[in-house]
């Protein structure tokens, strides 16, 4: 359990659409979230998380940004001028609760979200056999989340696309190239131990799945 005076993370933001989903999600959740219209959470905070039209006002407030870690939340288009601003991650809409904890553990450095798969323990930060680890994106632990979610069954490209980004987009190669940078990474871990757990089998004009 974390201290009262720490928060994990504070959320600045006026967009009642937001934070309505943010508190939905941390219902359910063992992250801590404060709220606040400026960044004067009423505890120490290990992230803020920040809606991109309080940016600027957060900026203006801190005296030394650089020892602040914050994400920022916005469009496709904001993404740029967040990382500018030293943001540490940025949250694009459309998103679902499995990316804002995933995103959050892997800045915060927990690892309540570990799901195993055989010998392996999957986080949202890496892939682990006993001693030997191998980073991964968010992305990568999001598919693979999902494909484990369904294991021994075939998920089709388009619920790993909504897995992603919360909605369909007809852009299957992003999949594919995830799938193949994850085949990559269990393939090393593999060399340590075959038995270490099974694999991602594609299926023909559909899908994937963990056989």
């Amino acid at each position: 359990m974390n201290p009262k005076n720490l928060t994990d993370v504070c959320v600045l933001s006026e967009n009642p659409y937001f934070i309505n989903r943010v508190k939905i999600f941390s219902q359910n959740s063992n992250i801590s979230f404060g709220y606040s219209r400026n960044s004067s959470c009423k505890s120490t905070v290990n992230l803020y998380l920040i809606d991109i039209h309080s940016l600027e006002s957060f900026l203006k407030e801190q005296t030394n940004s650089n020892n602040i870690k914050f994400m920022v939340y916005g469009q496709q288009k904001d993404i740029a001028h967040s990382y500018s601003s030293g943001c540490i991650d940025f949250l694009k809409d459309p998103w679902d609760k499995d990316e804002l904890e995933a995103r959050i553990l892997k800045i915060i450095g927990r690892t309540n979200s570990d799901i195993q798969w055989d010998m392996l323990k999957l986080s949202s930060a890496s892939l682990t056999l006993e001693s030997s680890s191998i980073d991964i994106s968010i992305e990568e632990y999001l598919i693979l989340k999902k494909l484990l979610e369904n294991r021994g069954e075939a998920v089709p490209r388009e619920a790993l696309l909504f897995a992603l980004w919360g909605k369909y987009k007809d852009d299957s190669r992003v999949i594919d190239m995830h799938i193949s940078n994850l085949r990559k990474k269990i393939l090393i871990l593999k060399k340590k131990n075959k038995l270490c757990c099974g694999t991602i089998k594609t299926v023909r004009n559909y899908g994937y799945m963990i056989i």
